[in-house]
């Protein structure tokens, strides 16, 4: 069962939020590692990273393996030795596979490709042509099609439902004259995709191994293709390892447990692997906080179970940190929900700026300090008040 959520307790004094610990940690993910889409090396590179700091703090460390049916099915496209990391459009039915052939730009050669040849595209004014040009592609017997994007971002679409398709990639924009010149100079070239469930991982740190979970405050380490995911997410990531790191100081909380989540931008999978298996376990605990899209901004937006949000925002006027109660905009989820679904109260703490997210923009220079410590610090005091609400009891 869960208490009732009806307001936080008065008397909690948070811990110092270190906003030069977050930064370096917000630094390395976006500029080191840049993207992080779940299922790539970089992805993984995350999940070790936050792993060991959390090690490094004291806690008993999970790293929750799971499949998941990804939107973003990963795929590279090697020429000169050289790889170029793509998007796969090819749907479910197709399993992981790969295909070799001279360059050959439709956008350039007046002949047709012939049999064999990796087919040069660009995209047409929509995502659903992609299906067209895979099947002009396939009646001239191409071994594979590349799809150059004609935007800057927006690299995804909509997977072509054929089994055994030939190996269809989307690749960025600012690819497409490399591919041309492969094409001048008669060039091979490899495509390769990956599973269409790949694995991805959460990260779990508890205060000791069987640890109940009475709080779990977490964000997602993942992020959309090309984008470097600074403030979406490794600006929530940076927060919760910089609160992990400081309520351990005086030793660890019992029940507060932190969390990384693999696979948000694909649907939640991961935060929902977690939810679901606590579910059925008779887990679940008493509040989820969630921090997403943290590093912008005059103030927290704070959204969830009304109560609580209500609560929070009268606490942080109180301790002089402007924010006020918020949603999502219309199409836009983030991990919390989740665990709305299995009946968990939550906070989910944002700076509610999307304008930069889910793009190449999305960049360490655009991140502001000040934003993520008004955050981290709100994350912190309402943390501690969940604390001395659960040990007051019901």
């Amino acid at each position: 069962a869960h208490a009732t959520p009806t307001r936080l307790a008065p008397d909690a004094i948070p811990p110092d939020h270190d906003i030069d610990r977050a930064m370096a940690h917000l630094r390395l993910l976006s500029t080191i590692i840049g993207p992080r889409v779940s299922g790539s090396a970089e992805a993984r590179e995350t999940v070790a990273y936050i792993a060991d700091i959390l090690r490094g703090y004291g806690y008993a460390v999970e790293v929750m393996e799971f499949d998941y049916a990804t939107r973003f099915r990963l795929a590279t496209v090697t020429v000169g030795g050289e790889t170029i990391d793509g998007i796969a459009l090819n749907g479910e039915a197709t399993g992981a596979r790969s295909a070799e052939g001279i360059a050959h730009d439709d956008r350039l050669q007046e002949a047709m490709a012939p049999a064999g040849a990796i087919s040069i595209r660009e995209r047409g004014s929509n995502d659903p042509g992609d299906g067209l040009l895979y099947m002009s592609a396939a009646r001239a017997e191409a071994a594979g099609l590349i799809i150059v994007n004609r935007e800057r971002w927006g690299l995804w679409g909509f997977p072509i439902p054929v089994r055994d398709a030939i190996p269809v990639v989307l690749v960025p924009q600012s690819e497409g004259e490399r591919l041309a010149q492969a094409a001048r100079d008669g060039a091979t070239i490899r495509l390769t995709i990956g599973p269409a469930r790949p694995m991805a991982a959460n990260v779990i740190a508890r205060p000791a191994p069987e640890a109940q979970c009475d709080i779990i405050a977490g964000g997602h380490h993942d992020t959309t293709p090309a984008s470097p995911g600074a403030l979406d997410n490794a600006s929530g990531v940076a927060i919760v390892l910089e609160l992990a790191r400081v309520f351990a100081a005086d030793g660890l909380d019992e029940g507060l447990c932190f969390a990384t989540f693999g696979a948000e931008e694909s649907g939640l999978f991961g935060s929902a692997a977690l939810a679901q298996r606590w579910a059925a376990a008779g887990e679940l605990p008493e509040f989820m906080m969630n921090f997403d899209v943290t590093a912008r901004g005059e103030a927290v937006e704070v959204i969830g179970t009304p109560t609580l949000v209500a609560g929070a925002v009268e606490r942080l006027k109180d301790a002089g940190i402007a924010a006020f109660a918020s949603s999502l905009p219309p199409g836009y989820g983030s991990d919390h929900a989740s665990f709305v679904q299995v009946g968990v109260p939550v906070i989910f703490l944002s700076d509610g700026d999307v304008s930069l997210i889910h793009s190449p923009a999305d960049v360490f220079d655009e991140v502001e300090p000040e934003a993520v410590d008004r955050i981290g610090d709100a994350g912190a005091l309402i943390l501690q008040a969940l604390l001395a609400e659960i040990a007051g009891g019901p």
